[in-house]
């Protein structure tokens, strides 16, 4: 490797998050040519994508600047480099990316490319989660300056509003192991392993197991849902009372009434939702794996 593209979101995390000379000291030490850009828009940053001759694209930026780069990133089957920059960064943790932006430059010659799981819900892609429910009105909530004064202690302040407002609805899922109807005020269908500033898709859920995990939470009381936070900040939904778990390559959702589906922080489809994963879509530069 030797030249990137960086791309850098100065408003992710409300700027508070993220330092770039060190990053493109460490990189110019190991001979590697930086373009260092910092554009407004998603639009932007896709046509620099589209356009770049560089060997791999760094992204400096939480979730919500990922996501809408996947599909020209896969496109132009460049390597990617994710700079944790954001306010809760879930794909960068289930990347195990360091902190330090010297640790994630070194990743540049000391690091491998390794092949990462995309979801899609009705053809729009996703990294970590999809949600319906709940987690929706949380996402509204999440406002940058809310994100940009109380950092990722402002998911658990959302949280506790949404649950107070969040209004149930019946869902239909087909596909995975099991075909059933649920009465719900939560459901999530994950791809990576992490979500929601550090809450746990699965246990056992790797951006490369080739499979979507999915819960559903039933109506509970405030109480209530503060005694599933603890199953859902480890992943494991199949201990929970009244949560519907299940998993496949392939997920299909009716609900009534219709609602939003949120992925990456972002609203991207309605139900009904198919869901589906390909496997190893998009390349992503990650720690090496130690060897024994």
């Amino acid at each position: 490797m030797r030249t990137l593209l960086l791309i850098e979101n100065p408003h992710s995390g409300g700027g508070k998050h993220w330092e770039a000379e060190p990053f493109l000291e460490k990189a110019a030490e190991q001979g590697i040519e930086v373009r260092h850009e910092k554009p407004e828009n998603p639009e932007e940053s896709t046509r620099l994508i589209e356009e770049t001759k560089a060997d791999a694209v760094a992204v400096a930026g939480g979730d919500g600047t990922l996501n809408p780069l996947i599909s020209t990133l896969i496109g132009r089957k460049l390597p990617l480099l994710v700079l944790p920059a954001g306010t809760a960064n879930d794909f960068a943790r289930s990347l195990c990316m360091p902190e330090k932006p010297e640790e994630l430059a070194g990743l540049l010659t000391g690091g491998e490319i390794a092949a990462i799981d995309v979801g899609y819900a009705n053809g729009k892609p996703f990294l970590n989660a999809a949600s319906i429910g709940m987690t929706n009105t949380i996402s509204r909530l999440q406002t940058e300056e809310r994100k940009g004064k109380l950092g990722v202690l402002s998911y658990a302040v959302s949280a506790f509003e949404a649950g107070r407002t969040a209004e149930p609805f019946i869902a239909r899922f087909e596909g995975g192991k099991a075909r059933k109807d649920i009465r719900c005020i939560q459901l999530l269908v994950g791809n990576g392993r992490y979500y929601g500033g550090g809450m746990t898709v699965h246990a056992d859920a790797t951006l490369t197991d080739g499979l979507l995990h999915l819960y559903a939470a039933v109506p509970r009381s405030l109480f209530g849902m503060a005694a599933l936070l603890p199953f859902l900040r480890f992943g494991h939904t199949e201990l929970a009372p009244e949560v519907f778990c299940d998993e496949g390559k392939e997920i299909s959702i009716t609900t009534s009434p219709p609602r939003h589906v949120f992925a990456d922080g972002e609203e991207l489809t309605e139900t009904p939702v198919r869901f589906r994963v390909k496997r190893g879509a998009l390349q992503a530069i990650v720690p090496r794996k130690e060897t024994t």
